[in-house]
């Protein structure tokens, strides 16, 4: 049987959604990591508790209020997209991550 332009094969209909989890990254999520870490050496910050719970809970409550910002690829254009993208969101991340520790650490759940 001939297929036309229009009728693929089944075999070539299969989508594989794996590759695409696998090559999306969140680029917030490395922000939010990044500055969780520099904000909780903080002496004013000491008394937080670090439990992977907690930290979870952080980490959730920021990503929940920031932007997304996924890529697919680590090259040219989207780099440079990222870079104009990065400094607003590292500014509005500390806020916001700051909030989360305060709430998180007023009511733990673990």
């Amino acid at each position: 049987m001939e297929y036309t332009f229009f009728q693929l094969k089944e075999e070539e209909r299969k989508i594989d959604l794996s590759v695409i989890s696998e090559k999306l990254k969140n680029y917030t999520e490395e922000i939010v990591i990044e500055i969780m870490e520099e904000l909780l050496k903080k002496d004013e910050f000491s008394h937080v508790c670090t439990c992977e719970t907690c930290l979870l809970d952080i980490a959730s409550y920021s990503l929940n209020r920031l932007p997304a910002g996924y890529v697919a690829s680590h090259q040219g254009e989207i780099r440079t997209r990222i870079r104009e993208f990065e400094t607003q969101l590292k500014v509005d991340a500390i806020s916001t991550i700051t909030e989360a520790i305060k709430t998180v650490s007023q009511n733990p759940r673990h």
